[in-house]
């Protein structure tokens, strides 16, 4: 599939999609139309990082109305308001060495107990089954945003706003569900009654064993407020540890990133962390893993006292999975110069449309390529919205390829 690319000189010369479709906030079931708004959000961090303003990618009719500040692990999320629906959206992966270890820091606890920061203790349960369990570092995460989070939700709901939207890309999908299943399971008395909530996950990773999936399913996924929307190409949603949004990194390199050395080679290492997991090392490798992100990251916000990590790192998939196609590279010549050189053009036939049959004299994609925010944004227009689709300028941010 040939994908039309324009070039972008700043985010103001963007007129990314048509008129958008109506979401319809607080019913049940898949929405199709909230998904393309939501995923337009996640991509709202690509775009001020890019082009210092998100104004282009800011679906209308959404106010912003809170950013928090970078807390914890650099986690961060921002409230929107669009009429009587709230939506908290939390911020994935950044370049800080906090964000990676979060992911990285993988060991599974306990889905009810407490986490102890600079001696501050953040009760948590995300489930009622003493068989489940959740990533350490996506809990951890949790505990530094969970106070702010529960503030903004009072505070929509004195403005008259009780369906709440949690969303997220990436880690901010990890931290999307799993701050759901920690909202939901407060006890009577910490959320205005009248609070409904709804989860769309974008990219998430795992973020716990069977018994949790289990678990959250049940009590959300039935009753169509939760969706985790994958890409199949997309590596992050099969990763239960050691990875980032950009390259991917093993425990093996856990001691040179903790202690702030460069030069690593990430391709060697990422193979070394395959080898190692297939010889059955998974388990004591995650406990490794994050016993050393706890000493670092006591360094940077205070002594982390962590549960007892379980010995299990069986991470399930979680569910009720909406699955995207792939996203399409464009056709880009390795080598400029090809279509001037004879002895190239006629060694190498092409079909009717002109491309090459040979697909190696063109680029492939780059890693982490089918993981970008802005990607899936285009992909749930594509599928779903085929005339906004047709009508977006810009379908792959240039900086992507």
């Amino acid at each position: 599939m040939r994908t039309t690319i324009l070039s972008l000189s700043t985010a103001c010369a963007l007129a990314l999609s048509g008129s958008p479709a109506l979401a319809t906030p607080g019913a049940p079931g898949f929405d199709p139309a909230l998904a393309a708004d939501l995923s337009a959000l996640c991509a709202t961090h690509t775009f001020q990082d890019l082009y210092g303003s998100d104004a282009a990618i800011l679906p209308a009719g959404y106010e912003r109305v809170y950013v928090s500040e970078p807390r914890g692990m650099d986690n961060l999320f921002q409230v929107f308001r669009h009429g009587s629906m709230g939506v908290i959206e939390i911020r994935g992966s950044t370049a800080d060495p906090l964000s990676w270890m979060e992911n990285m820091h993988a060991a599974m606890i306990p889905a009810e107990g407490t986490i102890t920061v600079d001696g501050e203790p953040f009760v948590y349960r995300f489930a009622d089954d003493t068989a489940a369990a959740v990533h350490a570092g996506y809990a951890l995460g949790i505990s530094f945003i969970a106070a702010d989070v529960l503030d903004q939700v009072r505070a929509l709901h004195e403005q008259g706003v009780d369906d709440v939207t949690i969303t997220g890309h990436s880690q901010g999908g990890a931290l999307a569900l799993l701050l759901r299943a920690y909202l939901e399971n407060l006890p009577s008395g910490r959320l205005p009654g009248k609070t409904r909530f709804t989860t769309y996950a974008f990219a998430n990773p795992m973020v716990g064993n069977a018994a949790f999936a289990g678990t959250y399913r049940n009590a959300y996924c039935e009753t169509g407020t939760s969706f985790s929307i994958i890409n199949p190409a997309d590596p992050v949603p099969g990763m239960p540890m050691s990875f980032l949004d950009h390259p991917i990194f093993s425990a093996a390199t856990l001691d040179g990133i903790i202690g702030g050395q460069e030069g690593y080679d990430t391709r060697s290492l990422a193979r070394s962390a395959v080898l190692r997991m297939m010889r059955g090392k998974l388990s004591g490798l995650a406990r490794y893993a994050s016993n050393s992100v706890d000493k670092r990251i006591s360094g940077s916000v205070g002594d982390v006292v962590m549960p007892p990590y379980r010995k299990e790192v069986n991470y399930a998939v979680m569910p009720e999975r909406i699955e995207l196609e792939p996203f399409p590279y464009p056709l880009i010549l390795r080598d400029s110069t090809i279509l001037a050189n004879d002895s190239i053009m006629k060694a190498n036939p092409r079909d009717a449309q002109g491309v090459f049959l040979n697909k190696e004299l063109y680029r492939k994609a780059p890693g982490f390529y089918q993981h970008k925010p802005y990607n899936y944004h285009v992909a749930i227009l594509r599928r779903w919205f085929p005339q906004r689709y047709a009508e977006l300028r810009v379908k792959i941010l240039p900086e992507n390829l």
